[in-house]
């Protein structure tokens, strides 16, 4: 069983009817490309047999499971209690050991409190959950995140395109306040899985994202493209629905 973090605010992933649907979702498209994303985390954080390396926004442990199964010591965070206790299936299945704690993306310097400079890498990729905290919440997490990596070792973390939204803003994508920045998003009305979600993504372009790392302290910081499955340092397009950023903690 997962253990529990700090306390959490109310998020879409918390409903278990939600999340389980969601996997069914993520686990269609996204788990056969799960072997060659870890490939290229591998690479690009440098890490070697027996480095720690911090999973956030981990979900069912697809990108956890695999690292320790080569032989990382993994700590696994996310807001979705469902999903960690598939997560902790999973591992136990394959006979893998992957720490597992329940925790949102604001309570991150709380709950690992006592490991700062402790992790050789730290992952946060496919839809983890950033953006959601808003500008101020989104800096100080990546804050608390430099403060929980080894003098240099890297962050590598996927959000959304924000050029691809401004772009479709223009063809009346009516979700995305180009103003703000913000992408509001809810079930749909007829929605089985019980009380009506919704949340509030900030959304990014490159040069935003280069200037929060850089003032949350990060060193080198190095936008690109990613697609599921296809992880390598390709440029960014206009339509990527992602972006990739990977920054690096230089210094103490």
């Amino acid at each position: 069983m997962p253990r529990r973090g700090a306390p959490m605010s109310k998020s879409p992933w918390e409903n278990e009817a939600f999340a389980r649907e969601s996997l069914d979702d993520i686990d269609r498209r996204f788990l056969q490309g799960t072997t060659r994303e870890v490939d290229f985390l591998v690479q690009e954080l440098d890490i070697c047999h027996g480095d720690s390396v911090l999973d956030l926004g981990c979900g069912a442990g697809r990108h956890s499971i695999e690292l320790a199964r080569r032989g990382f010591a993994v700590t696994g965070l996310d807001i979705s209690e469902t999903l960690l206790e598939e997560a902790g299936d999973r591992a136990s299945r394959a006979g893998i050991e992957v720490e597992l704690i329940r925790c949102d993306l604001a309570s991150l310097a709380e709950t690992l409190a006592g490991r700062e400079s402790f992790y050789r890498g730290v992952v946060c990729i496919c839809e983890s959950g950033f953006g959601v905290l808003g500008e101020e919440g989104d800096l100080e997490f990546l804050r608390s995140v430099r403060s929980l990596l080894a003098p240099g070792s890297k962050l590598v973390l996927t959000t959304y395109n924000g050029i691809r939204r401004y772009r479709s803003a223009v063809s009346g994508d009516s979700g995305f306040d180009y103003l703000t920045g913000t992408m509001a998003w809810k079930t749909p009305e007829n929605w089985s899985g019980g009380d009506q979600l919704a949340e509030i993504d900030r959304i990014y372009v490159p040069s935003e994202m280069g200037l929060l790392c850089r003032s949350a302290g990060f060193g080198d910081v190095e936008v690109t493209g990613c697609a599921p499955g296809d992880f390598r340092r390709q440029p960014l397009q206009p339509h990527d629905v992602e972006m990739m950023v990977i920054a690096t903690k230089s210094g103490s």
